[in-house]
């Protein structure tokens, strides 16, 4: 089933889940079970997002956010029951909050206050039970201290976030993203982790990314391999043998690409420690 709701565009990936893409190219996805749903991650589109979540499930449905940036968790306030990895909730205050309050903003939406401290805390390895089926988390440190993926083993799908970029790029330079080494370390361990996940389908934060254009040709579906490239091109940058590939700025910061294979980061001089 493929079908067009206002801004969001909906596309059945197998019998009891759906991947939903906003017009900002923001991926989010409902994950069925017979007792209850999870939405993962909510976009930012203006239009409310529960209307379209009860027109394909009618029962429990509670959120889980892969990391808390603006453009993954703005519908929030939309859901009774949010959940999401302890350490995000331990870097909200200081570090992730205002950068949702500025993110918000610069993007011309109203920036809403989030209870954060109320909300779930999930712990790495957590198996979450929908009736059938179960998501088990993952911790995925680096794009921002408590980011997580989540494994549908039943389905054979990886819910990735922006753990390790969306097919096009990972984005490395924000405050609260992790410097290079911590991040390659980071990735050596997530290695491992996803190894029994390798032949899954992988389905990033933002999705569309990951489909070569003409104005980006780069641009790959994300699999195991990118999580390898991600590494080697993390240690070629600590390293000193690969040049950027590009420079731009993102609200007025001064950011740098690079490329290995599949991989592909955006960030600044001062993470490559």
């Amino acid at each position: 089933m493929n079908k067009r709701v206002g801004p969001y565009e909906i596309e059945q990936i197998c019998p009891a889940v759906w991947a939903v893409d906003t017009d900002a190219d923001e991926s989010l996805y409902l994950v069925c079970g017979s007792e209850r749903a999870y939405v993962i991650d909510t976009g930012s589109a203006a239009e409310p997002l529960m209307p379209l979540i009860r027109s394909l499930w009618d029962g429990p449905a509670e959120l889980l956010l892969t990391h808390a940036h603006f453009d993954h968790m703005y519908r929030s306030d939309e859901f009774s029951s949010v959940s999401l990895l302890d350490a995000e909730i331990a870097a909200w205050a200081k570090t992730l909050g205002p950068i949702v309050w500025i993110s918000s903003a610069a993007s011309g939406k109203c920036p809403k206050r989030y209870p954060v401290k109320t909300w779930r805390a999930l712990r790495d390895a957590d198996a979450l039970d929908l009736g059938g089926k179960t998501l088990r988390v993952i911790a995925a440190r680096g794009h921002t201290p408590g980011s997580m993926i989540l494994a549908d083993e039943e389905d054979g799908l990886l819910f990735t976030g922006d753990a390790f970029g969306s097919g096009s790029f990972a984005w490395m330079w924000m405050p609260g993203c992790s410097c290079l080494s911590a991040y390659r370390d980071s990735l050596r361990e997530l290695l491992v982790r996803l190894a029994p996940y390798r032949d899954f389908r992988m389905l990033g934060g933002h999705r569309r990314q990951g489909v070569p254009t003409q104005a980006d040709p780069h641009a790959r579906p994300l699999t195991y391999a990118t999580v390898a490239d991600m590494e080697k091109l993390c240690g070629e940058i600590l390293g000193g043998s690969l040049a950027p590939e590009s420079e731009e700025r993102n609200f007025s910061v001064k950011n740098y690409l690079y490329r290995y294979g599949d991989a592909a980061i955006v960030l600044t001089k001062e993470k490559i420690k």
